[in-house]
């Protein structure tokens, strides 16, 4: 305890000097006051641990200055000894009444007035403690109280350190659950904040609770943020408002499951024996209710957990009904089976296919189903499946039902293994369509087979044909290139008709023969890495005096002589030759007709473009197909309606592609591509 301070009232001079001298050496400290007014306010400002009180003094003498300061709560419980020099015991009984503790009669000696005051001190002391002690048991009583008496643990916490800041004086007061397995506590309850319920702590922040945990004790800390035990983490505490700190475990059953922690604005001498004596007995109190929280907050998510588990158990089932409708009413067979081959699951669909009643249905296994001819094969994937190894996922089998009668089923496993105790597999009966299918086969091979005979006779026809033709062809046009003077007008027109007729016909007996040469590629390409403007100038150098005749400007285009394609040059100057030949046939006379090359991405694009008429929109999806003849104004066809045909089976064979842009009025652009060098 420090050094008492007393307060000297009198208003003599000489008085107070004399008891000043006589308290100083003592050891007390000493403050005056000279009239009974200025006692109370001195009294209630600096709370004093004693008054000397002078009983006769003019204005408010020291019996009514005592009765003033008994009845004010600041100052009821500071200790008053009067002094006087009367000896009316009247007067000593109305001190006694105002509330004065003890007497001396003037004159006394200083060792009588030291034992006084000594003596006054001792029982004010020890009221005072006897008083806190029963303060203190109130609150261990309320505290135990709110325990046995409330099933909110937060609120007990709560209260448990509203009541400790209360009877301490301390900035905050905290109760914390330690978890040292995460390195980490939980706040559950601050005198200074009631919302504060689980926030989380870093222990590595709080080398002061680590060391409560390691151990077991209490621990003080004055002057805290210089102490060596805090050196770790002085950088995060030192803007802090407080300077001591009261650390104290919680112990239940021998483990220290949270502390209870102090903070104070008090540097020296933060806590009393009896403040540490307190708290101790507190959290011994409230280890209960702490390990009541660590319940609580287990059972509560562990209920939680329960909860979810019962929410996706709920889910699960409603989704294992719904599909089990959906599988039971499938128009697909399904069926589970186990490692065994033994069906455990097998709807309506499959047991009709299968013929068998669901109790029978559970007593085959799926060698029992299986036709011989895929017997090994199935239970070779089957195997493999439960094995963990590369099995097929889809697949046609042949099925024997129960009256031993195979039917083509196309099969898929499910490519989920259900934790490798079941296979999913899902069956559709398609013998319908496996006889139809095949049906289909031999019609196809049977119209193949017609269509090469076709393709034969034609072929057969048309070569037999091209000499003859060829002959009646040259005598009349030789009869028409003669003296035909001798022929009247009608006959001449014969003539020219025959001429004509034979030319288109030869004509369309080259273009069969060389399309029925690529459809059974009589003729394979010969591919090479060129140039593409090497078949361009060729085909150009033919065809440009021919163009000139029918007035027509035939012009190439600037582009790079060094572009380069793949392809047989034989083949692309056929085809430069029927598309440029087909420009000058259907382009009027004045117009033009260009031949142009670049690259496009990965493959070289020629384009050979005009400005005659248009195609019709109506032949322009067609113009590609056999014998398409586009019908030109005021004249007959022109050709035998293959040359595109032809052409677009060699850009085909070159794996290139050909088009036409083409609008009535507007000419038209036919494109072809050819793959970049190198050659495949």
């Amino acid at each position: 305890m420090g050094r008492a301070r007393i307060l000297i009232v009198d208003d003599q001079v000489f008085a107070r000097k004399v008891l000043h001298d006589a308290l100083l050496p003592a050891g007390f400290l000493v403050q005056e006051a000279v009239n009974g007014d200025e006692a109370c306010s001195q009294a209630a400002s600096s709370l004093p641990d004693l008054i000397l009180m002078d009983m006769i003094m003019p204005g408010i003498d020291g019996i009514e200055a005592c009765r003033i300061l008994k009845n004010n709560s600041l100052t009821a419980s500071i200790p008053v000894i009067v002094l006087t020099a009367i000896k009316d015991k009247d007067k000593l009984v109305e001190a006694f009444a105002a509330g004065a503790d003890d007497y001396l009669t003037k004159p006394f000696s200083n060792h009588e007035l030291l034992a006084r005051i000594n003596s006054t001190l001792a029982k004010r002391e020890a009221t005072e403690m006897l008083r806190q002690d029963v303060r203190d048991k109130e609150i261990l009583l309320e505290i135990s109280q709110a325990i046995t008496s409330s099933l909110d643990t937060h609120r007990i916490l709560q209260i448990i350190v509203e009541k400790i800041a209360g009877n301490i004086d301390v900035l905050r007061c905290s109760m914390v659950r330690v978890n040292e397995d995460d390195n980490c506590g939980y706040v559950l309850a601050s005198s200074d904040n009631a919302c504060l319920d689980g926030l989380r702590i870093e222990l590595g922040l709080y080398p002061e609770i680590r060391e409560v945990l390691r151990t077991g004790k209490a621990l003080v800390l004055e002057d805290f943020k210089n102490h060596p035990l805090m050196e770790e983490v002085r950088e995060h505490i030192t803007g802090l408002g407080f300077d001591s700190i009261l650390v104290l475990p919680v112990i239940y059953r021998s483990e220290v499951i949270g502390t209870l922690m102090l903070r104070s604005a008090r540097a020296a001498n933060s806590f009393t024996s009896r403040e540490l004596g307190f708290c101790e007995l507190v959290a011994n109190v409230s280890a209960a209710a702490l390990k009541n929280a660590l319940l609580y907050e287990t059972a509560r998510e562990e209920s939680h957990e329960l909860r979810e588990v019962k929410i996706r158990l709920e889910e699960e089932l409603r989704e294992k009904a719904l599909f089990e409708t959906l599988f039971e009413h499938a128009s697909n067979g399904l069926m589970a089976l186990n490692g065994r081959g033994e069906p455990v699951y097998i709807n309506r669909s499959a047991l009709a296919m299968l013929g068998y009643t669901r109790n029978e249905a559970l007593d085959i296994s799926l060698v029992d189903i299986l036709s011989a001819e895929c017997r090994q094969y199935a239970l070779e994937n089957f195997v493999s499946f439960f094995a963990g190894h590369d099995y097929w996922q889809r697949g046609d089998l042949v099925f024997v039902n129960k009256n031993e009668e195979p039917f083509q089923v196309s099969v898929s496993l499910s490519d989920h293994r259900l934790a490798g105790r079941f296979l999913i597999m899902s069956f559709t009966d398609v013998t319908e369509e496996y006889h139809v299918k095949q049906q289909l086969t031999v019609a196809n091979e049977r119209l193949q087979d017609l269509d090469r005979l076709k393709s034969q006779f034609i072929r057969t026809a048309t070569h037999e044909l091209r000499i003859p033709v060829n002959i009646m062809y040259s005598y009349c046009a030789l009869l028409g290139e003669s003296d035909v003077g001798n022929l009247t007008e009608t006959q001449r027109q014969y003539l020219k008709s025959a001429v004509e007729s034979g030319e288109r016909l030869v004509d369309l007996i080259d273009s069969m023969l060389d399309l029925a040469r690529i459809e059974h590629e009589e003729t394979r390409l010969s591919l090479g890495e060129k140039r593409i403007v090497e078949p361009i100038r060729d085909v150009y150098s033919v065809l440009a005096p021919y163009a000139e005749q029918n007035g027509l400007h035939l012009s190439i285009e600037s582009f790079d002589d060094g572009l380069s394609a793949c392809f047989d040059s034989a083949k692309i100057e056929l085809v430069l030759t029927n598309l440029i030949g087909n420009a000058i046939k259907f382009t009027p006379p004045g117009g033009a007709i260009g031949i142009s090359a670049g690259q496009d991405g990965e493959h070289v694009r020629v384009t050979i473009s005009d400005t005659g008429a248009g195609i019709p929109e109506e032949y322009r999806d067609r113009i590609f197909d056999e014998f398409c003849q586009v019908k030109t104004t005021g004249g007959p066809r022109k050709g035998s309606g293959l040359g595109l045909t032809i052409c677009k089976r060699i850009i085909a064979a070159h794996k290139g592609d050909l088009w036409v842009e083409s609008a009535p009025r507007q000419g038209s652009a036919f494109s072809f591509t050819l793959p970049s060098s190198p050659c495949n």
